[in-house]
């Protein structure tokens, strides 16, 4: 039986050992395609026929334009299409084997000239006692090719299973141990509950020192309004006076104090002091005495008529300074 690939560069005639197909120069068969793998594939003898294996190229090997698998021989039968890249053969099968060639295939699209085939020549034969065995044609056996992937191997293996385990405390024909001490769990730093940060006593201090501050001037703002609100004799009969000068006779009356105002009715007040209006008042200074005061009050009137009257001041229940009496000098 014979076999051969028929290809662009011709005929190669596959011998008893593998061919090996790939682009570079150490294969046997060179195909001259960037399609083809530096070790495509290689074609071997698989008892009476041949057979095509992958060696784990990169853009895969077809027969009959359906991928082979990697690794794994796929029988050749007569007339198979087998193609690598773009560069085709047909494999035909035909009388015996025949002299292994180292051939260059080169693909249909490149512009360079196909190489031929180069064929070993064949030894002549001789007769006799010394002659030797006729020369089998084809390839030499080669080693497998290196290029084929062997099975992945994991890349951890498990321990070994410790040499001993102790069995259980009191299990029936093994000796009782005491039990293993167990090892206190240690507790990574990033799983150990926060400690709460220290404030700082100064800090602390600071702050108490402000709040302080301004409790301080609030203090002071109010005891000097309470003092600037307060009530004093002067402000009384200043306000007394005002009122009469500038015609409000309801507030001149709201400064008398509830004795007087039960002796002298709103209205007789108002009625006295709106026929001869006021026209100037003033006062001297208050002689102030625990919670009376004395002070003398000057009336003019639109008339033209005087009046010198001396005041007396008392403080009511709200501590307020209001005029008790008047009486003229």
């Amino acid at each position: 039986m014979e076999a051969t690939l028929n290809g662009p560069f011709g005929r190669v005639t596959l011998g008893p050992g593998n061919l090996t197909i790939g682009r570079i120069a150490d294969n046997q068969l060179v195909v001259s395609d960037a399609k083809a793998s530096s070790h495509h594939a290689e074609i071997r003898p698989n008892g009476q026929g041949y057979s095509i294996v992958d060696v784990g190229s990169t853009n895969g090997t077809f027969v009959n334009e359906q991928r082979i698998e990697r690794n794994l021989p796929r029988p050749l039968t007569s007339g198979d299409a087998i193609r690598i890249g773009d560069t085709r053969f047909t494999y035909e099968v035909s009388g015996a084997y025949d002299v292994a060639p180292t051939a260059y295939a080169q693909s249909p699209a490149s512009n360079d000239p196909p190489y031929q085939p180069t064929v070993a020549a064949v030894p002549p034969t001789a007769y006799g006692p010394d002659a030797q065995q006729p020369y089998q044609g084809g390839y030499q056996q080669v080693p497998p090719s290196p290029y084929e992937q062997q099975p992945a191997q994991p890349f951890y293996a498990a321990p070994p299973p410790p040499p001993y385990a102790p069995s259980p405390v009191g299990q029936p024909g093994m000796p009782a141990y005491g039990q293993p001490m167990q090892a206190a769990p240690v507790i990574p730093a990033y799983a150990q509950p926060a400690q709460p940060a220290r404030k700082s006593r100064r800090g602390l201090w600071i702050t108490l020192g402000v709040i302080g501050g301004v409790l301080l001037l609030v203090c002071v703002a109010c005891g000097v309004l309470a003092v600037v609100n307060a009530s004093t004799p002067t402000k009384t009969l200043d306000a007394f006076c005002n009122a009469l000068i500038n015609g409000d006779n309801h507030s001149a009356y709201t400064q008398f104090s509830g004795n007087l105002q039960s002796q002298l009715k709103e209205s007789v007040f108002t009625q006295a002091v709106s026929v001869d209006k006021v026209t100037s008042c003033t006062h001297g200074s208050p002689n102030e005495s625990g919670s009376s005061a004395r002070a003398s009050l000057t009336l003019v009137h639109a008339s033209g008529a005087r009046n010198n009257d001396a005041v007396t001041l008392i403080k009511d229940s709200n501590s307020d300074w209001k005029i008790d009496s008047v009486q003229q000098q």
